[in-house]
């Protein structure tokens, strides 16, 4: 069977708020599992052909039998799911390298669980999902083959990354000094207790961590599972290990009034300023069936940069020219609102 992925801005997000071009890893795994099983697997033939010449081609190959045209992924068993084949789909494209997850480029994206080990948040698309974790041997051997690839960096797109003997066990190869060098950052949950330092000391750049609003009350409805007041302390100490710290938030949900909008923008921006937070990024809150209130706030979080005391913490992380670059890509995009 011939196979053609045409893969697009939401092939990889949980949640759809806005379109960015993210290298769909999942949807990558899918098309290097039917490749081993000997079909015909063709990837992103949109950047070869002018829209007519596609389109064209899209309805003669649908006409064929033995033909299937894939956008995002058909939930295929995860555990049988090779490592994408990175040449294959263009892992290096300049589109997937930019975009704030990675400092050290190129860099690349993998996922060692299915879904989220939570699952329990009311807004999540894995939300009640099964979530199954691979071995950590056959992550640390992609993770090998990615380095002597050329890459620098890995984010890890799982919805959250595995915690406890898996955790420790992974942390115990990733800490090998030639691995080390891969610069690693992953989906984190407030509230696990993870060791920090052994993260640090093995490899792990930036934990990005969805804390949605700084009012407990939308936590509870939204079934977040985190108390707002160990999000501080956590963020310090994740810093103090020399960890980035990543924060996400949403604003519109329709049951908050302005003044506990304004709440969440205000700590975001608090957090930022006090270097807790390293980076930080918002989303209007996106359900189908719920309608959200646009305020104006996710253009506002950048307002932020306007701090003496934010500009203070971000100058003084300057410690190499990775970390002048990363911070004059976020400017733009800042100043861009992309």
């Amino acid at each position: 069977m011939k196979i053609l992925y045409l893969p697009h801005q939401y092939s990889q997000q949980r949640q759809r708020e806005k379109k960015r071009w993210i290298y769909p890893v999942l949807l990558a795994m899918e098309a290097e599992y039917y490749r081993q099983k000997g079909h015909e697997v063709y990837w992103d033939m949109q950047g070869l052909f002018d829209a007519n010449v596609l389109d064209a081609f899209l309805g003669t190959i649908r006409e064929e039998g033995n033909t299937r045209v894939i956008t995002e992924p058909e939930g295929l068993p995860f555990h049988e799911l090779p490592p994408p084949n990175r040449i294959l789909t263009d892992a290096k494209n300049p589109k997937y390298q930019d975009n704030g997850n990675f400092k050290y480029r190129p860099g690349t994206y993998i996922q060692s669980a299915s879904n989220c080990w939570y699952g329990k948040c009311s807004f999540c698309a894995e939300k009640g999902k099964v979530n199954q974790v691979r071995d950590v041997a056959d992550v640390i051997k992609e993770l090998r083959n990615i380095q002597g690839d050329g890459y620098k960096e890995v984010f890890d797109d799982s919805g959250t990354f595995p915690l406890g003997k898996w955790l420790n066990e992974f942390c115990a190869y990733k800490s090998h000094p030639v691995l080390k060098k891969l610069h690693f950052s992953c989906n984190m949950r407030f509230g696990t207790g993870v060791d920090y330092t052994m993260l640090k000391d093995s490899g792990f750049r930036m934990l990005l961590y969805g804390l949605e609003s700084a009012n407990q009350s939308t936590l509870d409805i939204l079934n977040k599972g985190v108390n707002l007041h160990v999000v501080e302390e956590e963020l310090r100490e994740a810093r103090r290990a020399g960890l980035e710290p990543h924060i996400a938030v949403m604003f519109g949900y329709p049951w908050e009034s302005e003044e506990e909008e304004n709440r969440t923008l205000e700590y975001v921006h608090y957090l930022l300023r006090k270097g807790y937070a390293k980076t930080a990024q918002a989303s209007l809150y996106t359900v189908e069936g719920e309608q959200a209130i646009d305020r104006g706030n996710v253009d506002k979080l950048y307002e932020a940069g306007y701090s003496l005391p934010f500009w203070f913490n971000r100058l003084r992380d300057i410690k190499r020219w990775e970390d002048l670059t990363y911070l004059l890509r976020g400017l733009k995009k800042g100043l861009m609102r992309d």
